[in-house]
């Protein structure tokens, strides 16, 4: 991929990062996306950071050829273990699943969570992570779907509120992606439809009725959204 061109998945990303702030790009991999916001101007410092030395090397030979040594940084971390909160003003964690985000989330040892902010991208599992984040005191802003490598996905802008937040069930499916409808947001919901009426006729072959007719009422619910 070209570094002067972000797939669609990671350019909804640079898109929720405000201007001019100092970011972490957390899982890095070749620091494409951390080397696009240096390049155009939009940040003013990042922290490109990877658990595995491989991608790192690569990433240091990328912003050393586009002359950013001094914008952005390479630091091995796994997760926020070796990023300091006063270093940084806006966490970007995307391209993991879910679980894997919500572990680093959990370990985050920040004192001030409140003045940051979280822009994060599961591959898999968003339904977990958005239960994960209501009950750990994080609350979505905003979140747009984005179709991608024939696959749609989600990003999400997060804040901490330290209050434990609870929503009806639908909303662990679509989260706040409501908020920017468009086709993508369709093929989103499309798809958590398709999967929800997979766990619908599981639970109907495993007799557990209960369940199924909870599958079917969110299934409803996000019909008549599309209607």
């Amino acid at each position: 991929m070209p570094i002067n061109k972000l797939s669609k998945r990671l350019e909804i990303c640079a898109g929720m990062v405000s201007k001019g702030c100092r970011i972490a790009d957390i899982g890095t991999d070749h620091a494409y996306l951390p080397i696009f916001l240096a390049k155009n101007n939009l940040i003013s410092g990042a922290i490109a950071s990877d658990v595995n030395t491989g991608p790192l090397k690569t990433a240091q030979k990328n912003i050393k050829n586009n002359g950013l040594e001094k914008i952005i940084k390479t630091r091995i971390s796994e997760g926020l273990k070796n990023i300091y909160e006063d270093e940084v003003d806006e966490i970007i964690i995307a391209g993991m699943g879910g679980n894997l985000i919500s572990e680093i989330l959990d370990k985050c040892n920040f004192q001030n969570k409140f003045s940051k902010k979280f822009i994060l991208q599961p591959m898999t599992r968003e339904y977990d992570l958005r239960l994960y984040l209501c009950n750990n005191g994080y609350f979505i802003e905003n979140e747009k779907a984005v179709y991608c490598k024939n696959k749609v996905y989600t990003v999400m802008h997060v804040k901490y509120t330290n209050h434990k937040l609870i929503f009806s069930e639908t909303y662990y499916y679509i989260g706040m992606i409501l908020k920017n409808y468009n086709k993508d947001t369709k093929l989103y919901i499309e798809k958590q439809i398709r999967d929800l009426k997979n766990k619908k006729n599981g639970s109907h072959h495993m007799k557990n009725f209960s369940l199924e007719k909870k599958y079917d009422s969110i299934i409803r619910i996000l019909e008549s959204i599309l209607h």
